[in-house]
């Protein structure tokens, strides 16, 4: 509870808006909006700084749900932090239905099961976290 209020100061400072699950009153007023034929939202670009499943996702840029409201992808506004990875901030970060990181672009270079993934180019996990893709060094 200590933390609770401080988070969520610091969130308003910021005028960062939480998301549990995605509904259209995330998205740009005016901006196309696409939805599933179930009427859940499917993608939109972001009116605000919106913290999404863990990642701040930057205003104005295009989001992505799975039909049952979790998000699939969006641009980051900050480094994100995954297992191990850093993902670059003002990148598309892209997760599975799971919720388990799928790709982004790397913010540095790292090791992934051991292969060296160099920084600002994509890597892309399987769903059980191995390796699927990176740029190696040259």
């Amino acid at each position: 509870m200590k933390l609770l209020m401080p988070i969520l100061i610091l969130l308003l400072t910021l005028k960062v808006q939480a998301a549990l699950a995605a509904d259209a009153s995330i998205c740009n007023p005016g901006a196309t909006i696409v939805y599933y034929p179930n009427g859940e939202l499917k993608s939109c670009p972001l009116k605000d700084i919106t913290l999404l499943s863990g990642v701040t996702c930057n205003l104005y840029a295009q989001a992505e749900f799975y039909e049952l409201g979790t998000l699939k992808s969006c641009v980051s506004r900050d480094f994100f932090y995954y297992d191990g990875l850093v993902c670059n901030e003002y990148s598309t970060i892209s997760f599975y239905l799971s919720g388990k990181l799928e790709g982004c672009i790397l913010a540095g270079r790292v090791e992934v099961d051991g292969k060296a993934c160099v920084e600002l180019q994509p890597v892309v996990l399987f769903e059980n976290g191995r390796l699927k893709s990176c740029t190696t060094p040259r």
